[in-house]
């Protein structure tokens, strides 16, 4: 299995060892990272193409797809990643993203491990040279994940509240308040984190 952590700067393991080198070169690493967050994790190999060779005569970027896919099956095996002449598709079971982890565990309420997933922006600092769709692509999944990540983070520092666990929830608050100062639930709690601590300085400082 390939377990990719992308809430922060990538980690990639495969079967709990460290990522074979060509894995991590960019375009390939996009490649998987793209299919394992699509829909039913499949795509259009036109679609692909032009995602991340579009700058290439198409004879060249079908030879750098195939290549790319290469690299993913001998990574992961061959029947992981299925493709034929139409389709790319990632098998049940091959990548463990953790953004599928975020989602289950925020779902089943348990905002502790959820948000010890978070460790800054999606694919922080990642980018791919000469892919603008894939780069548009990103800025978006970055806008989403942004917003989880805050969204994870302001339950949790609310549970750490009811639990009279000040000092935690501030530090938590804090933590979705440098992904994104702005949203308002984020900033009702780190109001009331500072109140509580008897912070009254910092509460009006924060308010204005």
């Amino acid at each position: 299995m390939i377990l990719v952590r992308a809430l922060g700067p990538v980690d990639v393991s495969v079967d709990g060892a460290a990522a074979p080198a060509k894995l991590l070169w960019k375009k390939n690493l996009a490649l998987l990272i793209y299919l394992a967050r699509s829909p039913k994790r499949a795509r259009a190999r036109e679609h692909l193409i032009g995602l991340l060779w579009g700058e290439k005569p198409e004879e060249k970027a079908r030879h750098s797809l195939n290549e790319a896919l290469r690299v993913l099956r001998l990574c992961a095996g061959d029947d992981d990643f299925e493709s034929d002449t139409a389709q790319v598709r990632i098998a049940p079971g091959t990548v463990d993203l953790d953004t599928d982890a975020l989602e289950r565990l925020a779902a089943a309420g348990d905002y502790a491990r959820a948000a010890a997933l978070i460790n800054g922006d999606f694919l922080e600092g990642f980018s791919v040279r000469g892919a603008s769709e894939f780069d548009n692509w990103l800025a978006a999944e970055r806008q989403h994940w942004c917003r989880r990540s805050v969204d994870v983070l302001v339950h949790r520092a609310e549970q750490l509240l009811a639990a009279g666990d000040v000092a935690a929830a501030h530090d938590t608050v804090r933590r979705s308040r440098e992904l994104d100062w702005r949203p308002e639930t984020a900033v009702r709690t780190a109001l009331r984190t500072l109140a509580l601590a008897g912070d009254r300085a910092g509460a009006l400082a924060l308010y204005d």
